[in-house]
């Protein structure tokens, strides 16, 4: 027969409605009976019923993410991040992907809402718009890099453009004069940053574009776009990719074709993945807090969700770094 929410109020001398009040977390329960009933309940092997614990409490203790994708170091480091912050505050993540579309993005969006406190959104598509209207402007959201529309939501952008602008003088400042690029997905808020700044690195130093190859910010996409560089009658003597896995690929396939790294093609990437330092040679990148960018926007969302009032949406925009490695004979 289960234990009862009865009878482990029984076991440790308290009503019935105090150990509900310690499962719901209700801060007003006096830490000492709160043990108390903990260490009773633990020792019958009691469970709170999650389902009965939402309707009474009208929380569910869980936070939606929606991301681009659900595989890949920066996405996993960046849920490592959320996972930690939130657990803090006993609650756990459900995890979905838009896949890069929209459509899917407001399918998973829908999934979520009703089952969740809170929503952790990172839609980089320039059309997120569209799924950001579906967004009830009542649920506590944070957005990533993400066009907020109406939402009362907290904004955490990232340093595309002067990230890669930076990586790109850097490569003009070793030397290089004609610098290509391998792009990631079409539409990507985050491509268009990330060109922007390789095009104003470029016409700041006068300098002419390169060769752009379209990629899919996956490895695969980095090593086709390399084996294409490696064809062309004018190579260009450095490469920004819009992504570390990106520019790994490429690596692999310039070295395939005898063509060495960084001395006659130089590379650069963007986010600082951890293969970005075991690569070989070793990935000079722009360094994105992948991280700590979780943990922030996870607390900032506990905070929103255990708020009496809906505070005042804030934008923030974390820093970043170049971390300059052999790639680019560093």
């Amino acid at each position: 027969m289960s234990v009862t929410i009865r009878d482990v109020a029984a076991e440790a001398s308290v009503s019935a409605t105090t150990v509900s009040r310690v499962f719901n977390h209700d801060h007003l329960v006096n830490p000492e009976t709160r043990k108390r009933v903990l260490r009773a309940a633990r020792r019958m092997g009691y469970t709170p019923n999650a389902t009965a614990q939402s309707l009474s409490s009208g929380r569910t203790r869980s936070i939606g993410v929606i991301l681009p994708a659900p595989h890949g170091e920066f996405f996993s480091e960046l849920i490592r991040g959320l996972d930690e912050a939130v657990q803090e505050a006993d609650h756990y993540l459900l995890i979905a992907s838009s896949h890069y579309n929209q459509k899917e993005g407001t399918s998973a969006l829908h999934s979520l809402v009703g089952r969740v406190d809170g929503l952790v959104i990172m839609t980089p598509r320039v059309e997120s718009g569209a799924l950001t209207a579906n967004v009830d402007l009542d649920l506590p959201t944070v957005f990533i890099n993400t066009e907020r529309g109406e939402a009362r939501a907290d904004l955490f952008s990232l340093e595309n453009r002067r990230g890669a602008k930076r990586a790109v003088t850097h490569l003009i400042e070793r030397g290089r004069q004609r610098i290509g690029v391998i792009t990631g997905p079409l539409g990507s808020r985050d491509v268009e940053g990330r060109m922007e700044g390789y095009r104003e690195a470029l016409r700041e130093h006068g300098l002419p574009g390169g060769p752009v190859v379209e990629g899919t910010f996956t490895q695969d996409s980095g090593y086709e776009a390399g084996k294409k560089i490696a064809a062309l009658d004018e190579r260009p003597d450095a490469v920004f990719a819009c992504n570390d896995y990106m520019a790994i690929g490429a690596m692999a396939a310039l070295q395939e074709q005898g063509i060495r790294v960084p001395e006659e093609v130089a590379l650069a990437g963007f986010d600082d993945i951890a293969s970005a330092r075991y690569a070989s040679p070793s990935l000079t990148t722009v360094r994105v807090p992948i991280y700590e960018i979780g943990r922030q926007v996870g607390a900032r969302l506990i905070e929103r969700v255990q708020a009496d009032a809906s505070p005042e949406p804030e934008e923030v925009t974390l820093p970043h770094d170049l971390k300059v490695r052999a790639s680019t004979g560093g």
